[in-house]
């Protein structure tokens, strides 16, 4: 696992909980200079403390990615400092609104975007450069929501649709110049997504006047709850590591059998994203 004679250097966004905490551990121990960074400085000391419990190193960095201005200069200071980034697992964001159309607000559904959209697509944007540069791997974590639509989660599903969007278009294209694309769609993790502290970040709904709908994080809860299929997150390590050292790696992943009968109504016959990457290969072909 060497770079020009030293080790890999991993970005990994969103690692204050759940999967890119994990990640980065995993990833630290297996030998990743690994910068992981978050936007909860109380949490960002806990996995301070778990990387010393561990015996492992992590650059831990604030990053807010709503900051686009800040996202780049990260990137910018990370590359200058290793000298090359070789892999980005690009994993931040959440729910923070939650209803349907006549439930949640227009502001609701712009700060969700602006989150799991806007800020992703600012952290694949900076680091493009450094990985054609370095014909490096890039990751990026979107949800079996991001294929599949979710009742009442329907700001989280838009956010995610339009994450795979750009990044199914944009793989090929930065395959051509060695840079290995994966979009990761996991079902429930045990995460803490479903934790008190993120109903207290809810963003607050608009009124619905006589309203019909169930409350929309009770729902969800008991959904999660009765799939049966909530996975470990001690599970998402290892399969990341083994996206990450896969020479080819496919375009979709889904991480737990239960996320792959999830998306399967839609994507059967691709499931991997085999066929998808095929066919827009042969749409670049076109212009050659």
């Amino acid at each position: 696992m060497t770079t020009n004679g030293s080790r890999q250097t991993l970005l990994v966004t969103g690692t204050t909980s759940g999967i890119g905490r994990v990640t980065a551990l995993d990833a630290a121990a297996a030998g990743y200079a690994v910068v992981a960074t978050g936007r909860d400085e109380e949490r960002m000391k806990d996995l301070e403390r778990e990387a010393a419990r561990r015996g492992v190193e992590l650059d831990i960095r604030f990053l807010e990615i709503t900051d686009h201005k800040a996202v780049e200069n990260l990137v910018s200071e990370v590359a200058r400092g290793y000298g090359h980034i070789d892999a980005v697992v690009s994993n931040a964001g959440g729910i923070f609104a939650l209803g349907t159309a006549e439930q949640i607000t227009m502001d609701g559904y712009r700060f969700v975007m602006e989150t799991n959209f806007f800020g992703n697509l600012a952290v694949i944007k900076a680091a493009l450069p450094h990985l054609r540069a370095g014909k490096g791997r890039l990751i990026v974590v979107t949800s079996a929501n991001g294929v599949m639509g979710a009742p009442y989660n329907e700001a989280y599903a838009a956010s995610k649709f339009a994450l795979e969007g750009a990044v199914e278009s944009l793989a090929p294209v930065v395959a051509r110049f060695g840079v290995r694309t994966t979009i990761v769609e996991p079902g429930p993790v045990v995460t803490g997504v479903m934790a008190p502290r993120r109903l207290a970040k809810l963003l607050p709904n608009e009124q619905v006047a006589n309203s019909p709908y169930p409350e929309p994080w009770d729902l969800l809860t008991r959904v999660i709850a009765n799939t049966g299929g909530v996975q470990p997150v001690e599970e998402i390590g290892p399969l990341f590591l083994d996206l990450l050292a896969s020479d080819n790696p496919p375009l979709r992943f889904q991480t737990a059998p239960w996320a792959v009968d999830f998306v399967a109504p839609k994507i059967a016959a691709d499931i991997d994203g085999g066929r998808v990457a095929a066919a827009s290969e042969a749409y670049l072909a076109l212009a050659d």
